[in-house]
């Protein structure tokens, strides 16, 4: 908002499968900019509600890597800010709050981030980085899914700075399965987070790393169930006969 409001551009636009329109139309919304977003058919119909509550321009393209081509040639064309991933730092400075806060919680073995774009990862270990904090960043990420749509893809459109970070920490990319998800999320919810399924793959990961005894894991978990109560109603009636 602030590099729009300094650039006095038309307005903001992205490509997203969900959550970043969500956020972007929210904040065009409450600082008076138009904003244009981008979205693969099939989107999820609580998804789809909370974007439109903010009375966007909206899009629906065949998939989500043709929603990000979109996207760029219309904000060339009609001179809005390009919000996508890869497109804009500040979203990995944005993100680097997350490793800033983390950094001096515990020492940390490892730090999993639920990864699409790798923009979130690329961001933590930015922050966790300049407060001098050694740790493996793990990207929780999967190719095809029905559970996690946050992350469904694993597209690397912020693959430069997602790779830089693995690098420089030693990190590693770990592919979950939606039985994974569900499993973790299931877990959550019985400790009292009700959380969406792209953030449960930062704890479906953990069964895929060695893990010793002492060893402290930061999960980030990105996003609450409660905006998707169609998609966590059938974990919660799981989660419920578990318990009992």
């Amino acid at each position: 908002m602030k590099r729009a409001a300094r650039d006095s551009v038309r307005g903001v636009g992205i490509a997203s499968t969900g959550n970043a329109a969500i956020s972007l139309s929210a904040y065009a919304y409450i600082n008076g900019l138009k904003c244009h977003v981008f979205l693969p058919r099939g989107i999820a119909r609580d998804r789809l509600t909370q974007i439109q509550a903010y009375r966007p321009t909206i899009t629906l393209c065949t998939t989500y890597d043709e929603a990000i081509r979109e996207c760029q040639s219309t904000a060339d064309r009609e001179g809005f800010l390009n919000c996508n991933p890869g497109a804009r730092i500040e979203k990995v400075i944005g993100d680097s709050g997350i490793g800033r806060e983390i950094a001096n919680k515990k020492k940390w073995a490892y730090v999993v981030c639920p990864t699409n774009n790798g923009t979130l990862l690329a961001g933590v270990w930015q922050g966790l980085k300049a407060a001098g904090v050694r740790t493996r960043m793990i990207a929780a990420a999967t190719k095809q899914t029905r559970v996690a749509e946050g992350i469904a893809g694993f597209h690397r459109f912020e693959q430069r700075a997602m790779s830089q970070a693995l690098k420089e920490s030693n990190g590693d990319v770990v592919m979950v399965t939606d039985e994974d998800v569900s499993d973790a999320a299931r877990l959550l919810i019985s400790d009292g987070l009700i959380v969406e399924g792209a953030a449960a793959a930062a704890v479906a990961a953990l069964k895929y790393i060695h893990l010793t005894r002492g060893s402290n894991v930061c999960g980030v978990i990105t996003g609450t169930g409660l905006k998707f109560p169609r998609s966590v109603k059938e974990l919660l009636r799981d989660a419920a006969a578990e318990m009992h």
